[in-house]
């Protein structure tokens, strides 16, 4: 869906002709600013729940794991 999205919008700014220069510094400067806000905050708060984040991230997957699982069984069905 990303990739559909950035595709639609990357062919908007075509054919409009519009700069591409403003979007990408701001999408580029807000990109910097969560990223760094993330990394600030999890080496503040990451030990404080470092081993129920790191069960909760394994259920996560494991999650995604049975749902794409089932998914490609019905499929197959």
């Amino acid at each position: 869906a990303t990739s559909i999205d950035a595709l639609a919008v990357g062919l908007s700014m075509a054919l409009l002709n519009v700069s591409i220069v403003a979007p990408v510094l701001v999408i580029g400067a807000v990109t910097f600013a969560l990223s760094f806000a993330g990394v600030i905050i999890g080496e503040k708060a990451g030990h404080f729940f470092e081993k129920k984040l790191e069960i909760a991230g394994g259920l996560v997957l494991i999650a995604i794991g049975a749902k794409i699982l089932l998914e490609h069984l019905v499929k197959g069905v």
